[in-house]
């Protein structure tokens, strides 16, 4: 009977936890175990980068935890489990860690300096065993057991990272949604609103004005009620950011709503999302501003082929059209996940055309582009293949062919001020005069041109065309690889005695375009783990006494890039 009367008391309290919790969260009605996980460090938290804001091609897929400036904070696992799957990258996430929880869920851990003793024992066998720095490989279950609070990691600064931080994801363990980790109970001090910078107002159609011109405007002060005046139908943008005590950090905002005339019209709120949807990030805002210039407006408009689902429009298709003389009421509410709020309330109020009153760029696009149909450009020397469903809407392409008269070379320009979900493909002719010389065989690539710069596309030769999946418009052109990537130690010299306190052994190394797509080290003749910090373009060998264990030893270093070519050079180092 007493253990009957604790189940009921526990099961009330839950009850109340979760009824509490929906009433502080209202737009959101999946429960989550909010009290079940701890958190995976000790120290209070503070973000650097908050759940599902807006990155480049995606929604972030967790939160990043500030660590100090420094690496070396130690991790731990908020709940009992296993490890399911430990990745390592030159770039991205770097050292990624994988648990997977007795609750049905899966934390995952990103930019890690190492594991815990038990797990780099784990890696490191691995990675001798096979020979490879980088691997993603699922872990057998029962091998790597976790319990909750045991240290699993010291987080860091690896892969893409741009400075020392852990970022922490949450998933479900079935469906592999991305789940916003503030559900599971973690807090962070927050007493501050989010705060609006600007808002971007976009024409809509021919007959479309802001302020009488065609053009789309951007209004960095507004204040509540100001009024602008529009024409006809528009669109409208948005560019918030959230802060937290004691943080200097632009994060971004948990819920966004737009009202007009009182009435919801507008809203976007990212509690759960899967990776399959979250490049979907490129229709929820404008991509053309976005393009220009790198700021991410968040748009009402519901484009024809967004398809993430927690873009809500409730009327138009979140376009505001106006009748003669019509005033709107606008009001912006921004939150953060603790409910702190800001609004901002302004209108806009219809005026009549005068043609003589705006200005209109000349645009003169070669193509259409129909976001639901197959898209391509045939040219003497090019095929230009664009998916259906690659676009959002239909857009304008302007093609045109040049020649570089810096270099000759042959300039394919596929612009579009829109995105592309998924990759457009292209198959440009190798110049006769480069085809016919056989030292060059497989070493040629599409590059896409920049000012001064050209980055590789990569590509594959078949025949005489080199064809290369590519993310976006651009200017592209076919060019050639046939230097060999350098290498050059840092920390150390050549048939130079080492330091008593050195501890590792530093090689750069860089490739001039094709970029670099194997490296390895032998250490008299062994094949030893050098770690490759990709953003650093370095090399990095941890000096262990068991390897480095005559007085005068041989480092070997074999880089390969993409295209084939090699470089090796061979160090003696002196201990």
């Amino acid at each position: 009977m007493k253990h009957s009367l604790i189940l009921l008391i526990l099961s009330f309290s839950i009850i109340i936890s979760q009824i509490t919790f929906s009433q502080n969260n209202p737009n959101q009605s999946k429960e989550y175990p909010k009290n079940s996980f701890s958190s995976p460090v000790k120290i209070p938290i503070s973000l650097s980068g908050s759940f599902a804001e807006l990155r480049t091609n995606h929604f972030h897929s967790g939160i990043d935890i500030r660590i100090g400036g420094k690496e070396g904070e130690k991790v731990y696992s908020p709940f009992d489990g296993e490890v399911s799957r430990i990745k390592i990258q030159a770039f991205g996430g770097g050292k990624n860690l994988y648990i997977a929880h007795t609750n049905g869920y899966t934390t995952v851990y990103m930019h890690l300096q190492k594991f815990s003793y038990k797990i780099e024992k784990y890696v490191k066998a691995y990675h001798y065993a096979n020979q490879t720095y980088e691997f993603d490989i699922p872990v057998p279950k029962g091998r790597l057991k976790i319990e909750k609070g045991e240290f699993i990691a010291y987080a860091g600064n690896s892969g893409s990272s741009s400075g020392p931080h852990l970022h922490y994801e949450i998933r479900d363990s079935k469906t592999e949604n991305i789940i916003n980790p503030f559900h599971f109970g973690l807090e962070v001090k927050d007493n501050l609103p989010p705060y609006i910078t600007s808002i971007l107002i976009s024409p809509e159609g021919e007959f479309s004005r802001i302020e009488g011109l065609r053009e789309k405007k951007i209004f960095n002060n507004i204040k509540d009620n100001d009024t602008i005046k529009v024409t006809n139908k528009i669109v409208l943008g948005i560019k918030s950011f959230d802060k937290e005590n004691n943080s200097n950090s632009r994060n971004g905002a948990y819920s966004y709503s737009l009202k007009v005339n009182d009435k919801p019209f507008w809203n976007l709120q990212i509690d759960e999302f899967s990776f399959a949807v979250s490049k979907y990030i490129n229709a929820c805002i404008d991509y053309e501003i976005y393009s220009k210039t790198g700021q991410r407006y968040l748009i009402s408009k519901k484009l024809p082929n967004n398809q993430f689902p927690h873009f809500t429009t409730f009327e138009n298709e979140g376009v505001l059209e106006f009748a003669s003389n019509e005033i709107k009421k606008i009001e912006y509410i921004i939150k953060d996940f603790q409910a702190n709020t800001k609004t901002l309330t302004f209108y806009l109020q219809s005026q009549p055309t005068f043609p003589s009153n705006y200005h209109q760029e000349e645009e003169r696009p070669t193509h259409i582009f129909y976001w639901n149909k197959e898209n391509r450009i045939i040219d003497e020397g090019i095929q230009v293949i664009v998916p259906k469903n690659s676009l959002y809407d239909d857009c304008f392409v302007t093609y045109e062919k040049v020649i570089d008269t810096s270099t000759n070379e042959q300039i394919y320009k596929i612009l579009s001020h829109e995105a592309l979900h998924t990759n457009m493909e292209l198959k440009i002719q190798i110049p006769k005069q480069l085809i016919d010389n056989p030292k060059l065989k497989n070493k040629f690539l599409i590059v896409e041109k920049g000012g001064k710069y050209a980055v590789s596309k990569g590509g594959k030769q078949i025949g005489n065309e080199i064809i290369a999946k590519v993310n976006s418009f651009g200017e592209f052109s076919v060019s050639v690889d046939t230097l060999s990537p350098t290498i050059n130690p840092i920390n150390f010299k050549n048939n130079v005695k080492l330091s008593k306190n050195q501890k590792t052994l530093r090689v750069r190394i860089k490739d001039n375009l094709s970029g670099i797509a194997s490296y390895k080290g032998y250490l008299n003749g062994k094949w030893v783990l050098m770690e490759y910090d990709g953003k650093n373009s370095t090399l990095i060998y941890t000096i262990d006494s068991k390897e480095l264990n005559l007085p005068t030893n041989n480092l070997r270093v074999v880089i390969t890039d993409r295209v084939g070519n090699s470089s090796e050079e061979n160090f003696k180092i002196i201990r």
